[in-house]
């Protein structure tokens, strides 16, 4: 057989095996919401039922932490994204970025544990205070604008920035005003980023309740104009 034969035959495999898999994915309707349009989740939310989370229908992404540092990855990330996607949830993953760690590092250990075929969103990166204690200023921006370029080498667009309000702008702003900023201040007050700019996503409240997790979770919802288009890969 013509080696070009074997070969188009092979991708074409492939593709029905994706596809096929891909099927798996239940379907799912969201509707437009002023309330929250997303949540993200880690460790500490226990065991989620996620056909339960996927039941309602003002969820149109989730964030799903995958690693931390160099070396940590969040014991319940292969459950999450596997049931998450499952249940026909649009998902990305995050890592939690610390200073004291390099770039390079950090970017090596999620990329062994995060598959770039199974996310329908941006990865997104946490930075706030926890891991960045008394991080110098100059330091911290250098460190996390190599991490973003790793990530856009294999993405082809930087990351989604997360991070608490004050963190941001004593130590962010308005150097990373342009990214898509996803910002967490509770209550009322909207935030508002220093040297100007709009974020995309506010975390308005941690003590959320999603049928299909047990006590709190973050709710986060799109603002400034943002839909789930600006975070699809």
């Amino acid at each position: 057989m013509p080696a070009l034969v074997v070969a188009l035959l092979v991708v074409a495999a492939g593709v029905f095996l994706y596809h096929k898999f891909d099927l798996g994915r239940k379907d799912r309707v969201t509707v437009a919401s002023t309330k929250y349009n997303g949540i993200d989740v880690s460790k500490h939310n226990g065991k989620i039922n996620w056909e339960r989370v996927a039941a309602d229908p003002k969820i149109q992404f989730v964030y799903i932490k995958a690693t931390e540092g160099a070396s940590l990855v969040d014991k319940t990330y292969r459950r999450n994204i596997d049931e998450a996607r499952k249940n026909g949830l649009k998902v990305g993953s995050y890592h939690f970025f610390t200073s004291y760690k390099t770039p390079e590092e950090q970017y090596k250990n999620f990329k062994r544990q995060v598959k770039k075929g199974e996310q329908d969103l941006l990865p997104m990166v946490d930075v706030e205070e926890a891991g960045n204690k008394n991080a110098r200023r100059e330091v911290l921006q250098q460190r996390l604008w190599r991490f973003m370029e790793l990530v856009k080498d294999d993405y082809g667009e930087y990351p989604v920035v997360y991070s608490q309000y004050k963190f941001y702008n004593d130590l962010l702003a308005p150097e990373f005003n342009n990214c898509i900023i996803f910002i967490a201040r509770y209550g009322k007050a909207a935030p508002a980023l220093r040297g100007g700019g709009e974020y995309n996503i506010w975390q308005y409240t941690e003590r959320g309740k999603v049928d299909g997790i047990r006590g709190y979770v973050d709710l986060d919802r799109f603002e400034n104009g943002t839909t789930l288009d600006d975070l699809t890969l």
